[in-house]
């Protein structure tokens, strides 16, 4: 029987949850913008309910450990570490920019390489290359920031045929035609795109202690100043 699992991921735009395990899986996700705190409590008690569960049947908690927004990043591992220490159970981090590329996994042929990118606001984004070896994906470059312009370049140099990641939607114009790489898809990192590395690592006993948990920081300068604003506005 596959095990009972929360997922949680807010470490951008998007607030998600998702509940594996129980009699039906579960998913529900917002946008809503710095209030994640005020939603997700109440997407977990949902989320729990519509899987037909219980927090008392929790085996794990997983959530997106980054990179991301410094406070969406911290919601997430905040949350799970309260709650892995009141049912006490172990936690599960997964890396968003993984998660992104692992869903793709069956897609991908033996020796592949993929660069996955999510926006990191402040016109920069957050980036690594993977390469899929015996079904496993090894980290080729560690989450880094970069601009926009730069990813193409830096899939080159790594030798990545496959792309993926929210970055290429939103400066789909700056990065351009990303062919004859093959670009797998756009999209924000949600807890559905946790549920499957959770349940691996669980299998795995990848997990952490609620005390050990920490997020994945890249950034340490988290916001623009006023004059930045300005200038990026200007562009």
């Amino acid at each position: 029987m596959a095990s009972a699992l929360l997922c949680l991921e807010s470490s951008g735009n998007l607030c998600s949850v998702a509940v594996t395990g129980f009699d039906r899986e579960a998913y529900l996700q917002s946008e809503p913008g710095q209030k994640h705190t005020k939603v997700i409590l109440g997407m977990i008690r949902g989320c729990l309910t519509a899987a037909g569960g219980s927090r008392k049947g929790l085996q794990g908690i997983a959530f997106g450990s980054g990179p991301g927004a410094f406070t969406g990043l911290r919601v997430a591992c905040g949350l799970a570490q309260g709650l892995g220490w009141a049912l006490n159970i172990p936690l599960i981090p997964v890396n968003t920019l993984l998660a992104l590329g692992y869903i793709h996994h069956e897609t991908l042929e033996e020796g592949s390489r993929l660069l996955s990118a999510i926006d990191a606001r402040m016109h920069e984004c957050y980036c690594a290359v993977f390469r899929y070896e015996n079904h496993e994906f090894k980290e080729v470059t560690a989450p880094a920031l970069c601009k926009p312009s730069e990813l193409l370049a830096i899939a080159d140099d790594n030798g990545a045929e496959f792309l993926c990641g929210n970055a290429f939607r939103i400066y789909a114009d700056e990065i351009g035609d990303p062919a004859p790489k093959k670009l797998l898809s756009t999209d924000d990192v949600n807890a559905q795109m946790i549920v499957p590395l959770a349940r691996k690592y669980f299998e795995e006993n990848k997990t952490v202690d609620a005390a050990e948990a920490s997020p994945l920081y890249v950034r340490d300068h988290v916001a623009l100043t006023i004059e930045e604003r300005k200038a990026e506005k200007s562009r």
